[in-house]
């Protein structure tokens, strides 16, 4: 039985690979050699998103200055404090997703056009996004580890996004329920929403799509601040921001997202249950 829980992981992520790369097979006969790029001119511009991108930045700032202050006064850690620290952060993400709607009701510009979510089916975006997704586990998976070998040569230490080490190390239920709901729901949608659907495009009229496809990988990499991560994560960046060109609908990368995602809390939850 020992036996059998030890090759489990191998099994399934032998498994997963291989349907990744039939996943991978498809997007390249459906896509290539002829790829048509979708995302057009937006009623944004870069101006916008320096405003959006500034007001994201000051709560980000202003909430981690609020939680120091908090653990300096309790004396508490943040896996202590999480049950604090998660809930507002996903609130926050999603006063976010508001003051967005907001903007758009404002300045009249229809929503479901503007990221092409009228454009498909949701039917068929959802599959795409999950073909895209499982399509990314290949890829991703052997820069990971490239670069844990990578770190390891220049002396850095691998190691798990915070996030990661609380979902594995924490014993509260709801703080497992609210991780895996701002991984599989929020934390998708949200960042899909800023950096690919509202940068990506204003950046794409300003640099050109292959230069505006790096910065915004960048961007998105950088905003996890986790330096073994961002090599991985800029490579996703890559996929997520071609499967929005390709589909022309960001309804793919936000679920190709939710599912490169949900493969991440089905290892932790075996690594939690297999310590």
């Amino acid at each position: 039985m020992a036996l059998t829980f030890n090759l489990l992981p191998w099994i399934a992520g032998g498994l997963a690979i291989l349907i990744g790369l039939v996943c991978d097979a498809i997007l390249l006969a459906r896509f290539t050699p002829a790829p048509n790029l979708r995302i057009q001119r937006k009623a944004w511009g870069l101006h916008e998103v320096a405003q959006a991108t500034a007001v994201i930045c000051g709560l980000l700032v202003l909430s981690n200055v609020a939680y120091a202050v908090v653990a300096h006064v309790t004396q508490k850690d943040f896996e202590a404090l999480a049950p604090l620290i998660i809930p507002v952060e996903l609130v926050l993400r999603i006063a976010a997703l508001l003051g967005f709607a907001i903007f758009f009701k404002r300045r009249r510009i229809a929503f479901a056009a503007s990221f092409g979510l009228d454009s498909v089916s949701t039917r068929a975006a959802l599959a795409w996004g999950a073909v895209f997704g499982l399509a990314s586990l290949p890829p991703v998976g052997a820069v990971m580890l490239a670069n844990d070998g990578f770190c390891r040569l220049i002396g850095i230490q691998p190691s798990e996004q915070p996030i990661a080490d609380l979902f594995l190390a924490t014993d509260s239920r709801l703080v497992l329920v609210t991780l895996t709901l701002f991984a599989l729901v929020v934390a998708p949608a949200f960042e899909e929403f800023f950096f690919r659907g509202f940068a990506y495009p204003a950046l794409k009229e300003r640099f050109g799509a292959v230069r505006a496809l790096v910065i915004v990988s960048a961007a998105f990499a950088a905003s996890h601040l986790h330096g073994p991560s961002f090599v991985p994560l800029f490579v996703l960046a890559l996929g997520l921001g071609l499967a929005y060109e390709l589909t022309g609908t960001l309804l793919v990368p936000v679920t190709m997202h939710a599912v490169f995602n949900s493969t991440m809390i089905v290892q932790l939850f075996y690594q939690r249950a297999h310590p």
